[in-house]
């Protein structure tokens, strides 16, 4: 018997629409962040991009006019303007480290051979100081004061001069491969080093530690501070309450009061070293983005809003945008993502080394793994106002607490 040709018709078309809606189905069992984003908007749009010399495994800086610091392993330092033109580029040395700029616009960079090196706006040297005899740490960032660099070395916390780099004081504690030096706005100086977090004064003076290291206990170790439990392998967070926030080795996000008393920690493992810095935002949310590679959201006591599974590596702070968008760079992907922890927008970055940095017109610049400077449109204004909302804390990388309640 012949079906009729409208319901062969009927049937096919009824065939497909049962079709379309599994496959429909099967993909909205599958929450990948990837999917999600370039189903709700388009990808982020590339403005411009630059290419570097090499990868810049450290942050991005960004000064006051606009032009963008990128440090590289090809040990040149980058200046190149808000449109991606080089304006000057000056070697330095191989470099792991995060630049930072001071006050007056000056440059500071360490590099992997034990300096640190002072360039003036215009990417001329002012000064180079030797603050460790060979190769050093090179993974973390100084923080600048209004006298002083306080910067990492393979020996120890070291106080360089800002205005002729001269070694004021160093300490014996060691500092971390990873991390970076906070200042708070008491003068208190954080550091981790030899599995501790460190707390001294602008002098010098030790305040205290975490896990505290008993008054004897230098001595009975030869007068060399013995190891601690705590190794801090990002930037220290300061935070709502006088709270300090830090991701500890593989597996931890710790919280600490700024006189050493801990209060709690999130605990899950990863996949190897914590690395990202935690964020905070204006309304007191910890945003901390595991090795474990998930972007989880937390109030400052430590309760859990939310996490992303973001099914990949995460070892980059992610920033805060004004309008509360987390731009969050996890496996090749640059993410946008809403405070409600919601992937609204993507764009394929080629993996990302270093923390990124964001103007004032929401231009997001980043440092892909391919070495190009690349900046994209943001679209959510530029950097949030909050006590912590970046790698080291604003777009200099000056690691100075921010006076944001």
């Amino acid at each position: 018997m012949r079906v009729p040709k409208f319901r062969a018709l009927y049937f096919s078309l009824a065939v497909a629409i049962c079709a379309a809606s599994l496959i429909a189905c099967k993909n909205s069992s599958s929450p990948d962040p990837n999917e999600v984003a370039m189903g709700q908007r388009a990808a982020i749009k590339k403005k411009w991009e630059f290419k570097l010399g090499s990868r810049a495994d450290g942050a991005l800086a960004l000064s006051d006019d606009g032009t963008i610091i990128a440090a590289c392993q090809d040990g040149f330092v980058y200046a190149v303007d808000s449109n991606g033109n080089l304006q000057w580029k000056t070697y330095v040395g191989p470099t792991h480290a995060s630049p930072s700029i001071g006050p007056d616009g000056a440059v500071y960079i360490a590099n992997d051979n034990g300096s640190v090196i002072a360039l003036n706006r215009s990417g001329s040297e002012r000064w180079k100081s030797v603050v460790y005899e060979g190769n050093t740490y090179g993974h973390n960032a100084a923080a600048v004061g209004s006298s002083f660099l306080f910067t990492p070395s393979r020996g120890g916390l070291v106080a360089v001069n800002l205005s002729d780099g001269k070694v004021e004081w160093s300490t014996n504690l060691g500092t971390e491969q990873w991390g970076a030096v906070t200042l708070l706005s008491d003068g208190t100086v954080l550091f981790g080093g030899h599995a501790r977090l460190n707390a001294v004064s602008t002098r010098g003076d030790d305040l205290w530690q975490y896990p505290p290291l008993a008054a004897d206990a230098t001595r009975r170790n030869g007068g060399f501070p013995p190891p601690g439990n705590f190794p801090v392998t990002t930037g220290v967070t300061p935070g709502p309450n006088h709270i300090l926030f830090m991701g500890v080795g593989w597996n931890e996000l710790a919280a600490i009061g700024q006189g050493g008393a801990f209060h709690w920690k999130l605990d899950s493992r990863g996949t190897g070293l914590n690395t990202a810095s935690p964020v905070v935002a204006s309304d007191g949310t910890v945003y901390f983005a595991h090795a474990d590679g998930h972007l989880y959201a937390l109030d400052f006591l430590g309760n859990k809003k939310w996490d992303l599974d973001t099914a990949g590596a995460i070892s980059v702070t992610p920033l805060l945008a004004s309008d509360g968008t987390i731009f969050l760079m996890a496996n090749r992907y640059l993410y946008a993502v809403t405070p409600e922890g919601k992937v609204i927008a993507q764009a394929d970055v080629a993996g990302v080394t270093s923390p990124p940095t964001i103007s004032s017109d929401g231009t997001i610049y980043l440092a892909n793994a391919s070495g190009m400077l690349v900046a994209y449109e943001g679209g959510h204004g530029g950097l949030m106002e909050s006590p912590w909302p970046k790698f080291q804390g604003d777009v200099a990388n000056s690691g100075i607490e921010r006076g944001v309640n």
